[in-house]
């Protein structure tokens, strides 16, 4: 299967988290990173208010992970609210659907989640 494109994760939008997130954590850098909710997110192609649910990015580095939370509405903007979360790499599991970071569930969003297994990856290796 061939890997998602940037208009699939999220075109303009995802272009320029790509952009924002290594400003945002500058100068640490990204090693990988993908767009997530908190929660099961099962329903959210139904749910009309899904452009209105939290969107979190959670972020793969050197010294571990970083949990972001984005701006409402996060499906129109890539502009990072705050940290939430930053911690080692013992803080996370991955279920093969769902990334654990310190208890709490974060589930890619569409097309991310090639991109959530390779930060599982980078930070099971790290820790």
């Amino acid at each position: 299967m061939a890997e998602p494109s940037d208009w699939q994760k999220g075109g303009i939008r995802y272009a320029q988290l790509k952009e924002v997130v290594p400003d945002h954590l500058s100068p640490e850098e990204i090693q990988a990173f993908f767009v997530a909710v908190r929660g099961s997110g099962k329903g959210r192609l139904f749910n009309p208010f899904t452009p209105f649910e939290r969107e979190f990015v959670i972020a793969a580095t050197p010294d571990g992970v970083r949990v972001l939370k984005l701006k409402l509405p996060g499906v129109f903007r890539a502009s990072v609210k705050s940290t939430v979360f930053q911690g080692g790499g013992e803080a996370v599991s991955w279920d093969g659907e769902r990334l654990t970071v310190a208890g709490a569930p974060y589930r890619p969003i569409s097309f991310h989640t090639e991109d959530a297994e390779e930060v599982a990856r980078l930070l099971a290796s790290s820790s």
